[in-house]
């Protein structure tokens, strides 16, 4: 007895399903094989971190030798000053500046006198060429540090910090007889100066000691600061 349609057509269903299965079988098998064979681990684990050892992370974060890591330490240590520390420094920063600035001063007063050495003596003048004694400090003070000194040693002593012979520098100023300063030079160091030393005679360098010197002596006058 034949089956009736239904029931065929129900028949046909499983018989489908079970091909459709058949064939999802195969291709799990075939791509299971295929991993296998590429030696790929069949799993769904994720795979291992590579994790650097001591040395080589080290070396990584190192900073190469171009750079200047005590700039960085420089910075921080300039952020991390107190207010005060700050001030300091600067105030120091711009004593440095004015003694460097007097040196230089120094150095051109004692540059511009040794110019001079050689010119003549003469009563009353102030250069370029011929010069009394305190129109010679006077020359050289205003050639050197545009500074304007009196033309008269006596007014120049009035002018002066008064300091002693132990602290004398280079471009000081020396001063004679003791019962008024009627001579001036400029003190170069090692005691002597350079001075007009009078009638007949010529810008010269001259000691600051010595018999009639150390009888005349008055005192070392500062203009500049030390």
């Amino acid at each position: 007895m034949r089956p009736n349609p239904p029931l065929r057509w129900a028949a046909g269903l499983r018989q489908a399903r079970r091909g459709r299965m058949a064939v999802v079988g195969v291709l799990a098998v075939t791509l299971v094989a295929g991993v296998v064979a590429l030696g790929v681990p069949f799993t769904t684990t994720p795979p291992p971190v590579a994790v650097a050892s001591p040395a080589i992370e080290a070396a990584l974060t190192t900073p190469p030798p171009d750079r200047a890591p005590e700039r960085t330490i420089t910075a921080v240590d300039f952020r991390a000053r107190t207010p005060e520390q700050v001030r300091q420094a600067r105030q120091e920063s711009l004593r440095s500046s004015r003694k460097a600035a007097v040196r230089q001063m120094r150095t051109r007063i004692i540059q511009v006198a040794r110019k001079q050495i050689g010119d003549r003596y003469v009563a009353g003048h102030m250069g370029p060429d011929a010069f009394d004694c305190s129109g010679f400090t006077r020359y050289v003070y205003k050639m050197a540090t545009g500074r304007t000194l009196p033309h008269s040693s006596r007014a120049q002593y009035t002018k002066v910090k008064r300091i002693k012979k132990s602290q004398a520098q280079p471009g000081d100023l020396v001063f004679f007889f003791r019962n008024g300063a009627h001579h001036v030079g400029i003190y170069v160091g090692k005691n002597k100066m350079i001075d007009a030393p009078g009638v007949g005679g010529k810008v010269r360098v001259s000691p600051i000691t010595g018999s009639w010197w150390s009888r005349s002596y008055t005192g070392m006058g500062r203009i500049l600061p030390a």
